[in-house]
């Protein structure tokens, strides 16, 4: 199949899925290289709801963002100008994300002049994301009409005006005695409970989490979030109760329903947002103090001032995450020695690097990458780290120094960067390269999206033997640990 084919079949999956199928698609899309800007030109040949669509949830990333603005700013009067009324609405929403600022006058234009009533509501939110929205919308006025139509723009209107507002912050919070930690690792995370002594229970509905006590959260680092539940979707009495017990009284919130069906998301955020609305919350996207996550049926409180990596200050195009970081150094944890000696041959922005030191101390460690960008993010992380690690631009191949007690590395996937058969040549190169690099009691720590290579290339070499493999979820790919021993 080719990577076009793969791509558009992939598009018109993710409009049909919701949740956490439609963020895998989603992250499985954007690992393929250049999907953005492919997918940016298929809109104007067909499908163009579903680019649109995948666009949209793409640019809430900045990366994505980036990629595209520069189209969207050339092509502003041809995306405002699509005949399809629902494709048109959604590039409204894409330029409100991407070039609000740049294309602000010819978004006004274009509200003053769009006869589909339903359309206004997402030119109104794009003028909402300038720096200065009551310039183009203090002055308008909501035509008479349907009653659906004068509530969407009158909603729209609210928060876009809403937008220069600065949220509150919520002071004296007092947290309830259980937090739900969702995982990327279920086995790393309660590993680290296990460790730190938390008590935690294994009764959740949300897959692979834990409910943790709240008291206990604060030295871990392989959970994704902290929610707080506040009850089922529909019970706003009660769960306003628990808000005003939180210490959330008069704050104002977000909603992410990203666990939602698509085609209901629109309708059940709307009645989450009047139900608790009738209790003096309100729900404003662009000034908020806390978010509501709805998941599974429930409400969730969810917390934005998580510090855990404050030292990631830079990153670049298939930087890992850093909570799967701190997962797979827990799983390796009882393979490490004290005091070792530490490579990271393709290192990245020092992520893997940062957080084996966190979890265990190390004599020394040692970074090297043959991109200068790469070096020159993991110099800005270690800075932030305030760890001691020597970042070394070079060709790992070619890379002669000592042996080391650990080689650890988030490998190239050979999707976002690079690709499958420039990855067949490097994975065998590095394989053989191995031997040179560890001691003879040494042992790897690999990650990777290709499993089946990494398999065929260590068997192929005679003196490693894997030792174990742990599967991770990562947003619609499914990369794999591996635990490579010499011998």
């Amino acid at each position: 199949m080719s990577s076009k084919s793969n791509l558009e079949g992939l598009v018109k999956q993710y409009i049909t899925q919701a949740g956490a199928k439609s963020k895998q698609t989603l992250e499985a899309i954007l690992q393929l290289r250049n999907a953005e800007r492919h997918i940016y030109g298929m809109l104007f040949e067909s499908n163009q709801r579903a680019c649109l669509r995948v666009l949209i949830d793409a640019c809430k990333k900045r990366r994505s963002r980036d990629v595209i603005k520069p189209f969207v700013i050339r092509d502003v009067d041809k995306l405002l100008s699509i005949e399809d009324d629902k494709a048109r609405k959604n590039a409204s929403i894409l330029i409100g994300l991407c070039a609000p600022d740049e294309c602000a006058d010819k978004l006004s234009d274009a509200l003053e002049n769009e006869k589909t009533r339903f359309v206004r509501p997402s030119i109104i939110l794009a003028l909402g994301n300038t720096k200065d929205p009551g310039k183009y919308l203090d002055g308008y006025i909501i035509e008479p009409g349907e009653d659906k139509h004068i509530r969407q723009e009158g909603d729209a209107l609210k928060k876009a005006l809403a937008k220069m507002q600065k949220p509150k912050k919520a002071l004296n919070i007092k947290l309830p005695l259980w937090s739900c930690l969702t995982s990327l690792n279920k086995s790393a995370l309660l590993a680290e409970l296990v460790n730190n002594k938390c008590e935690f229970k294994d009764e959740t509905k949300i897959e692979n989490a834990f409910n943790v006590r709240t008291k206990d959260i604060k030295d871990l680092r392989c959970y994704i979030d902290a929610l707080y539940y506040i009850g089922d979707i529909g019970g706003y009495a009660k769960a306003a109760d628990k808000l005003i017990e939180f210490g959330l009284k008069g704050l104002s919130y977000r909603i992410e329903a990203g666990e939602v069906r698509t085609e209901e998301r629109r309708e059940v955020i709307r009645a989450v947002s009047k139900g608790f609305s009738e209790f003096g919350f309100f729900d404003n996207p662009s000034a908020y103090s806390f978010e509501i996550r709805l998941t599974g049926g429930s409400m969730y409180v969810y917390f934005l001032n998580d510090e855990r990596f404050s030292y990631r200050e830079k990153s670049i195009p298939a930087s890992i995450n850093p909570v799967a970081a701190a997962s797979i150094m827990r799983i390796c944890k009882p393979y490490m020695k004290q005091d070792a000696v530490v490579l990271d041959p393709f290192c990245g922005s020092a992520t893997m690097l940062i957080e084996r030191e966190y979890i265990q101390k190390t004599k020394k460690l040692v970074g090297v990458d043959i991109a200068p960008a790469a070096i020159k993010a993991a110099c800005a992380n270690r800075k932030a780290s305030g760890m001691k690690i020597s970042l070394i631009k070079a060709d790992i191949l070619s890379y002669e120094a000592e042996k080391y007690d650990e080689v650890i590395s988030n490998m190239p996937f050979g999707i976002r960067v690079s690709g499958h058969d420039a990855n067949v040549k490097l994975y065998k190169a590095f394989s053989d390269k191995l031997p040179s690099l560890m001691k003879k009691d040494g042992v790897a720590f690999l990650y990777t999206q290709e499993k089946k290579l990494l398999r065929d290339v260590i068997k192929q070499n005679r003196e490693f033997t894997i030792v174990r493999e742990e599967k991770f979820e990562s947003g619609g790919l499914c990369p794999t640990l591996f635990i490579i021993k010499r011998g």
